[in-house]
Formats: structure tokens, C-alpha cells, sequence
């Protein structure tokens, strides 16, 4: 049957894979190199089981009759024979792993339904700081399902942690159980964006692949229900978090500019990218942006409480305290008016007209909400 080369611990092949002088070493005479490679495989493949047969691919120092120097080797870094290996699921397996620990040997388990092997120890402890600590469980709690690639940030956390020593693992438990929250990293999604992740994944390609990509979205005005708009064919530009949500921009040829999609408004089932041929350039494409003037309170201007989330932006702050005048660029008069809309009643839109005509009826509608009744 043929390898599977995509099989976890072969994306270190090459990295573990050595000149042709070492190939060609005798393979008694390796055997120092040859079994430090084995730890070292061990230890960057975790969490990950090996088998016999993967290992010695990886490895090309075993030689003809590779089985027997494969199973000395294991006796070398365990101090046990194949057979005593624990199973993963041994009811003595933490006692077993002090032991290993204090006779300074690997901790290497077998799965014999598998015919695989794992190191369940690392073979070094790193200790961390109290503010290191912290910052582990802020990350931990942060990124929950939905947030930009919780899943894969999880995992590269739980690898961390199993290399801390004892000391550093208590250390992070003591702060998860601290009452007091005092970081907050506000990464929480504002949607459930669970049924969404594959087309996050699926843009993410895209974006880096060069590839088209056509899909069925429905507009935030819009019922779910409503029958949606077909976008075939437009041109990836940036995938961002913000504030909560996930927030895809592409270029549309037919209609030469930059549109702004929320993830979480395009229909899963419908995202297409899969032509292997037809391609852009990423990066050739510069959005423009939209230049606009607003004018801040002195409340905000005396604090100096303005947003540098523009591009080229200027602040000029007249005499007298009469606020302050900013000016710059953003991607388009919808993150204009979001932008200026979360400032309540400190701001003012000045320039462009459209901008300006646009806050009013926003600003309008919302004073009708509150309208006393009759």
C-alpha cells in the first residue's frame, strides 16, 4: 500500500532528512546520531503517534534489517524492552513517567492495535513568569470557537503547555482559577460563526492561492430567507477580523471597485474556489479608500481620545478649544459611518456629502426611535 505522505510527523521529512554523507554512514557507526534523531522525531511529532514504518522512512540510518536496530534504539532511550512499553490508556502510567523522569529516560508509550508510538513527556521543562502565566490563560479564554482560528491557536497553546514544568503548569492553573479578570482580550464573536469556519479556511486559500471565487450572499438588509445575490467570480483583497465579526473585501471586475461581505452572510454551501487554472496576482491591487473630514467635541479633543485607525490621518485643533478637525482615509463610507457612528453625539461628518447625508439619515432615524408617543 502506498505511504501517505500527509501522515502527522511526515511534515518534518525534510528538516530530519540528511546529506548524502550521513545516508551512507554505516549504520553501527550512526548509531549516536541515529538515536538522537529518534528522541528528537519523538519529540517534535507530539501529540501525534509514529509508527514503526514512518519512523524509519524518517530516519535513513537503519539500514537493511532496519527492525531490530529500531527496537535497541527504543531499549537505549527508555530503558525497556518493546513489550514493557505502556499502552496510553495504563492505569500506572503517571507513576511510571516519574519513574522515567528520575532515571532520566523518554517516556515513550505503545500502541500495539496501532503499531505506534508517542512521547508523552517532554524531554525538556521550560519555566515561565507570573506575567507569562497570565497572558497563557488570556489566550486560552480568548479564543473560543469562532474567533480568527481558535482551533489551531488552542493546539499551538497545548503544545506550549506540555513543555512547561510542573511549576509553570500549577502556575497557569492557580491564575485560570484567579476571580479577578483583569485582561480581557476582546476577541469574542458577535455572531455564532461555528457554521462558518470552512469558508473562513476556504477565503484564507484563496487569498493566498490567487484563486477567484464565486459564492451566494445575502445582505444585511435582507431576510436570510430572501433569495440571495450571486457574486461569481470576484477577486480576493483582505480577510479581517473586527469588532466581532469576520469581514471579507474583494474587487469585482464588473463593477471596478472594492465591496465589503460579511462572512457570516455568505451561504456555506454555495462558496466556490476550486478552478486550478485561472488565477491573479495577490498584492497588485491597492484600495484607494475613501477620503473624509469629521469634526470631534472638545470634550474628545482635549483628551486627545481620537481614533488612528485611518489611513494619513491629520488632526488640526483650532484656537479656542472648539474641538478638533481630523481628516484621512478609510476603506469606504460604510467603515466611515460605522467609525463615526460609534462616537455617539461628539462628532460631526463634514466632507465627503455622501458621508455627511449618510450620518444624517442614520442619526434621523435613530431620534425616531426615541420619539415620545402621543
Amino acid at each position: 500500500m502506498e505511504e501517505d505522505v500527509n501522515a502527522p510527523g511526515t511534515q518534518d521529512d525534510a528538516s530530519l532528512r540528511t546529506h548524502g554523507k550521513l545516508r551512507e554512514t554505516d549504520p553501527s557507526s550512526g548509531k549516536p546520531i541515529r538515536i538522537m534523531l529518534l528522541a528528537v522525531l519523538l519529540h517534535l511529532s507530539w501529540p501525534h503517534y509514529l509508527t514503526k514504518q514512518e519512523i524509519i522512512r524518517l530516519i535513513p540510518l537503519y539500514g537493511e534489517n532496519p527492525d531490530k536496530a529500531f527496537y535497541r534504539d527504543l531499549t537505549t532511550l527508555t530503558d525497556c524492552n518493546v513489550k514493557d512499553l505502556p499502552a496510553p490508556d495504563a492505569e500506572d502510567l503517571a507513576t511510571w513517567c516519574e519513574q522515567q523522569q528520575r532515571l532520566r529516560r523518554l517516556a515513550i508509550v505503545h500502541d500495539s492495535q496501532k503499531g505506534a508510538f508517542k512521547l508523552i513527556q517532554s524531554m525538556f521543562s521550560l519555566d515561565i513568569t507570573e506575567d507569562e502565566a497570565r497572558a497563557f490563560v488570556a489566550l486560552q479564554e480568548s479564543f473560543v470557537p469562532g474567533t480568527p482560528y481558535a482551533s489551531a491557536v488552542q493546539m499551538l497553546l497545548q503544545r506550549w503547555e506540555w513543555l512547561l514544568s510542573e511549576q509553570g503548569k500549577q502556575l497557569i492553573t492557580s491564575k485560570r482559577k484567579r476571580k479577578g479578570r483583569p485582561v480581557v482580550l476582546p476577541l469574542s464573536p458577535v455572531s455564532d460563526y461555528s457554521q462558518h469556519v470552512q469558508v473562513i479556511l476556504q477565503l484564507d486559500a484563496a487569498l493566498e492561492n490567487g484563486a477567484y471565487v464565486s459564492f451566494a450572499y445575502t445582505p444585511l438588509s435582507h431576510s436570510w430567507d430572501d433569495p440571495p445575490e450571486q457574486h461569481m467570480h470576484v477577486e480576493p483583497y483582505e480577510l479581517e477580523y473586527r469588532e466581532g465579526h469576520w469581514y471579507f473585501t474583494a474587487y469585482v471586475q464588473s463593477m471596478n471597485r472594492f465591496l465589503d461581505y460579511r462572512v457570516d452572510r455568505i451561504h456555506p454551501a454555495s462558496l466556490d474556489s476550486s478552478s486550478e487554472h485561472d488565477r491573479y496576482y495577490p498584492g497588485r491591487r491597492t484600495r484607494q479608500g475613501v477620503k473624509f473630514r469629521y469634526w470631534v467635541a472638545p470634550e474628545m479633543a482635549r483628551h486627545g481620545t481620537l481614533s488612528v485607525r485611518l489611513w494619513e490621518q491629520k488632526v488640526t485643533l483650532p484656537e479656542g478649544g472648539q474641538g478638533a478637525y481630523v481628516e484621512g482615509y478609510t476603506r469606504s463610507i460604510w467603515w466611515a459611518t460605522k467609525l463615526l457612528l460609534g462616537y455617539g453625539d461628539q462628532v460631526k461628518a463634514l466632507e465627503p456629502a455622501e458621508l455627511v447625508e449618510r450620518m444624517r439619515e442614520k442619526t434621523q432615524a435613530a431620534a425616531r426611535l426615541y420619539e415620545m408617543e402621543e
